[in-house]
């Protein structure tokens, strides 16, 4: 007689991705809102990073209160709030708002370094611009660097070290803060523009 056994999921890792109906005309905005913001905002990029990006992380800009960004504004907390509610998280008495928004422009080669968002819920990004072949994000188990990675016969949601998204025009990502990702190097030459931000409740 065999045993009954059960795989019991505990400290699942989420992430909820969402690629928005009709979002060409809120594209085309925002990448001329990107391109314009590039000819009189200069280049952010932290000292510490190691990585080829344009970024307006430091410019202390809010961008959600500004044209044409603020369009995406009300499309990102919508998807918020559902992605909290699965989660159970008290968005009644604790609503979620956007406390940092920034643009990053990638070019041929460039790519980004394995990094979490710290002091935040969630964090997301959204693809206005995302060319085939651009650089797919990557999503890092957080065990990925304290365990030895047995071989597999087959890879799956539960025993995966890396998790990638590709990114497409109007798709969105969300995930928790602490969850570390990369970005993989772009090989085209054309852009690839992500709208990033934060979210504290």
């Amino acid at each position: 007689m065999s045993n009954q056994a059960e795989i019991v999921m505990i400290f699942p890792t989420t992430i909820q991705i969402t690629d928005i109906n009709g979002s060409a005309a809120l594209n085309e905005k925002l990448c001329k809102g990107t391109y314009d913001l590039m000819k009189t905002q200069p280049n952010t990029k932290p000292g510490s990073w190691a990585c080829n990006v344009y970024t307006t992380i430091l410019s202390g800009q809010r961008l959600t209160d500004m044209e044409p960004f603020s369009g995406l504004k009300d499309v990102v907390l919508e998807e918020i709030n559902k992605y909290a509610l699965e989660l159970k998280f008290d968005v009644k008495n604790h609503p979620p708002r956007i406390n940092e928004c920034w643009v990053n422009v990638y070019g041929q080669g460039h790519s980004q370094e394995v990094h979490c968002h710290p002091n935040h819920v969630f964090s997301g990004i959204y693809y206005p611009k995302a060319p085939e072949g651009c650089g797919e994000v990557v999503f890092h188990s957080p065990l990925s660097d304290q365990m030895l990675e047995p071989p597999v016969t087959e890879p799956t949601a539960l025993n995966m070290p890396t998790f990638r998204v590709q990114p497409v025009p109007g798709r969105l990502v969300l995930f928790r803060s602490w969850l570390r990702h990369s970005v993989m190097p772009s090989e085209i030459t054309d852009d690839r523009i992500s709208i990033a931000f934060n979210v504290v409740m």
